[in-house]
């Protein structure tokens, strides 16, 4: 994919404005840059369009002040579900605003603007890919889609999501989260928020070489036994969550009780029989799985796992290995060129995101 700036009318004059002020944002932390400032915050719901090759995609921003000063972030594309994501980094310093999806990681988006009114003019850039963009203002953010609270676990307080619905109970994930997997979580637990399932997110170690200790197995099984207590979840209907080598967690916490109801595994990395028998717990104590691989992930052997983890897991109903081809290790269909000569963006993979959700549903 090449680089490339869109024009856009009066961005020429503009553009050395934004650069300047993103710079003097650069060095500002998040606390000091909102108090440095009178003037409001730029709260509200944004839409615009962004294009590229011809190819337009429509974005709306929703940004609030979820306490004074602190500013959060949510970007969706409507014409595409599943590519929303709330921003882990939210910065302001009138008049610049800087938003990150993930800061550090490759392929993430970062939106950089300058307000002006009620219109924010700025760039958009995703992997490769720029694109200048003019969004307004059109009244009030909208509701996040989910509430948001904090679960305590010993010493911890965990990140609770709940669903805004008027369902009384509801089915729930604790997603293990090592350092590794911090950005997948966060963004598969809003998700599922959105969609009917209360996600909880628990920080753990990373996976040590070797055999799994028993003790990086303790925070997990007192968040899910913690979780199922939860008067808006149902107790009998809530499970573990991991990915690549953090799902070796999953299992070994599995095999304590409170035992899940089901897990759902991501990239499990099991290149040999040695590798799969951790697993045989869930098959021993018929906890439905759910396995997915991505084909164009290059961090596990996708093939050659999902045929050693199959006899490991069982083949009990309910227990499903899911390899989505063409797929990135995010489950995203990679940007392209179409048959008809028109330039694609990026796609979520349904077959991950729908499928998640009506397998969790369906337990």
């Amino acid at each position: 994919m090449h680089l490339i700036r869109l024009p856009s009318a009066g961005f020429a004059c503009w553009s050395p404005l934004l650069a300047g002020a993103l710079l003097l944002s650069a060095c500002s932390g998040n606390g000091g840059s909102e108090a440095a400032t009178a003037l409001p915050l730029p709260t509200g719901h944004y839409e615009g369009p962004i294009s590229y090759q011809g190819t337009e995609l429509r974005v709306a921003l929703e940004l609030r002040e979820t306490r004074p000063g602190q500013l959060t972030a949510a970007v969706s594309f409507p014409q595409v579900p599943g590519l929303e994501f709330d921003a882990a980094t939210a910065r302001y310093r009138a008049p610049q605003l800087v938003l990150e999806q993930h800061p550090d990681q490759a392929g993430s988006i970062t939106i950089q603007a300058v307000r002006e009114g009620d219109f924010l003019r700025g760039v958009l850039s995703w992997d490769s890919v720029q694109a200048d963009f003019v969004w307004v203002r059109r009244g009030e953010a909208a509701a996040p889609g989910y509430r948001e609270t904090t679960l305590a676990v010993g010493t911890q307080r965990l990140r609770l999501l709940l669903p805004d619905d008027t369902l009384a109970r509801h089915p729930a994930l604790a997603l293990l989260m090592p350092p590794a997997a911090t950005a997948a979580a966060a963004r598969r637990a809003t998700y599922l928020a959105r969609h009917g399932i209360a996600a909880l997110l628990v920080p753990v170690a990373a996976p040590a070489a070797g055999p799994p200790d028993s003790l990086a197995w303790q925070g997990a099984v007192a968040a899910l036994a913690g979780l199922r207590r939860q008067a808006a979840v149902d107790s009998g209907r809530v499970g573990y969550w991991g990915r690549g080598p953090g799902c070796q967690q999953v299992a070994g916490a599995a095999g304590q009780r409170p035992h899940p109801s089901f897990v759902v595994l991501e990239a499990a990395p099991v290149a040999t029989r040695e590798a799969a028998q951790p697993y045989q717990v869930l098959n021993r104590l018929r906890i439905p799985a759910l396995a997915y691989y991505a084909g164009l992930d290059t961090t596990v052997q996708a093939a050659v796992s999902a045929r050693r983890l199959r006899p490991a897991l069982g083949y009990r109903r309910g227990t499903e290995i899911r390899t989505i081809p063409q797929a990135t290790a995010g489950f995203l269909r990679p940007a392209r060129t179409g048959p008809d000569g028109q330039w694609q963006w990026p796609q979520p993979a349904p077959e991950y995101w729908t499928g998640l959700v009506d397998w969790l549903k369906e337990r």
